[in-house]
């Protein structure tokens, strides 16, 4: 057996986050589904193609010769990062009982339980996965040895070690945390410290690197920036990071939405930014909370210079297209209006990405980093809102490529697969990032008519009741 290609694919679920991992076998002609990791799997605003995706992840990991996930890992107990997992076991569950091997959880075991129904209650009650292999994290957890400046432990690893996954860090309690202080009670009361837990998870395809961040706050973030000196490698190819929860303004910045971000906050995240040396950025979010923040967005310029993937339904000049909340001054063209606190479609050649595509309103052209804005250049056909963002790994490369939706085969957005073309993530030294900008004054949000959107909400996914179990981790 040899490890060939290895997928990871952001997975657009609405308001919410998904990461799918396919390792494949290419020691025979046609490649084999040999592994299969989950990385979350919840939302809390579903969208039309959000069934379909959930039904990709089903179908594939039923062709798995044990059908199943090798791992799945729970950043927290945040419903839109656990709601949909449920969807998917049962759809397979359909056909064959799926097999779990080991489940990681951020936070404690009784937080699962939303309306009365607990995920890991259900896995652990169904025999999905051993009891003894449903693991939580002991405070201030890390797999990275601040001595050794490498991964002591792994979460997970493929048996020919060609893939890894490392907790870069979980359970973290403070924004100083004792390391070595691993036997704190998991507590959390208020939104910040339910989402401060959360697993920052990093998936090694060799030394290419995809991190996955949870709904990480500024002093998870603020607590990383400690573990890792300045000068450490282990990110040097770091081909992704998710955006941390869903590219939120108030718990990256720590603030109330009125208010402008500290000094202090805006370095926190500055320093997390420059240690991920991310060569693209995904956004997981959809028009809720006021998700993903323009600023957030702004302080994680990614270090690949040149696009990576173009839509060939805008012109040359623009890439691709992003939607943000305006939560900023933007500098914009005489007769232009652009509110503040909407969220706004624009297009862009900097490789950042998000799962919600286009808002179906006004679109102008924006660079990442700067407050300069230009007119849109225009699209041919219909473009679709939603995309999922698949990158392809072997031998340290990567391809990434956009899906409208995750329907088999896949397909590129609304047409042919030439709408993008994906471009090769090379190993090129990371550059400067852009200066960064002042932070604005919030103003109070405008009115504003927009359009209805056309997009179809699946109805709600029922799901059993169980009764719950108090459970810290084991």
């Amino acid at each position: 057996m040899a490890t060939g290609n290895v997928l990871v694919t952001v997975v657009d679920v609405g308001q919410g986050q998904c990461t799918f991992v396919e390792i494949y076998d290419d020691s025979s002609p046609t490649p084999k589904l040999i592994n299969t990791l989950l990385f979350d799997c919840g939302s809390d605003k579903e969208n039309s193609n959000t069934i379909t995706n959930l039904d990709y992840i089903a179908a594939k990991a039923l062709t798995k010769s044990t059908p199943g996930f090798d791992r799945i890992f729970f950043s927290h107990s945040d419903n839109d990062h656990i709601s949909l997992t449920w969807y998917i076991l049962n759809k397979m569950s359909k056909t064959k009982k799926p097999v779990i091997d080991a489940i990681w959880y951020g936070g404690s075991w009784s937080k699962f339980t939303k309306r009365g129904f607990n995920i890991l209650d259900y896995i652990n009650n169904y025999k999905l996965c051993a009891t003894s292999n449903i693991q939580g994290f002991n405070s201030n957890s890390t797999d990275y040895g601040k001595v050794s400046k490498k991964y002591d432990h792994t979460l997970w690893s493929i048996g020919d070690k060609a893939v890894n996954v490392y907790g870069i860090a979980a359970n973290v309690l403070s924004d100083d945390p004792d390391w070595d202080d691993n036997d704190v009670v998991i507590w959390g009361k208020n939104a910040e410290e339910l989402n401060r837990v959360s697993l920052i998870a990093g998936l090694y395809s060799g030394t290419a690197s995809f991190v996955i961040c949870g709904d990480a706050t500024n002093k998870t973030m603020a607590a990383v920036d400690g573990l890792f000196s300045e000068g450490t490698t282990v990110f040097d190819n770091n081909i992704m990071t998710t955006l941390p929860h869903h590219g939120s303004r108030a718990t990256g910045f720590a603030v109330p939405a009125a208010k402008d971000a500290s000094k202090e906050a805006v370095k926190v995240v500055d320093t997390f930014a420059a240690i991920m040396k991310s060569k693209t950025i995904t956004v997981s979010a959809y028009a809720k909370h006021r998700h993903p923040s323009l600023q957030i967005i702004n302080r994680f310029i990614p270090t690949q210079t040149t696009p990576v993937v173009k839509d060939a339904r805008l012109t040359e000049t623009n890439a691709h297209r992003v939607t943000a909340n305006i939560d900023m001054d933007l500098g914009v063209p005489k007769g232009t209006i652009i509110f503040r606190q909407v969220d706004y479609t624009f297009e862009t050649q900097i490789n950042t990405f998000s799962t919600y595509y286009f808002d179906g309103s006004t679109t102008f052209a924006y660079k990442l980093g700067t407050v300069s804005v230009t007119a849109s250049q225009g699209s041919t056909g219909t473009i679709n809102g939603f995309a999922c963002w698949q990158y392809t790994t072997k031998s340290n490369a990567a391809v990434l490529a956009g899906y409208e939706n995750l329907t088999l085969p896949l397909t590129a957005f609304t047409a042919a697969p030439s709408l993008m073309l994906a471009g090769e993530l090379t190993g090129e030294p990371p550059v400067a990032q852009v200066a960064p900008m002042a932070e604005v004054v919030a103003e109070p949000e405008p009115v504003r008519l927009k359009l209805k959107r056309p997009f179809i909400r699946p109805g709600a996914i029922p799901v059993p009741h169980f009764q719950t179990r108090v459970k810290q981790f084991r």
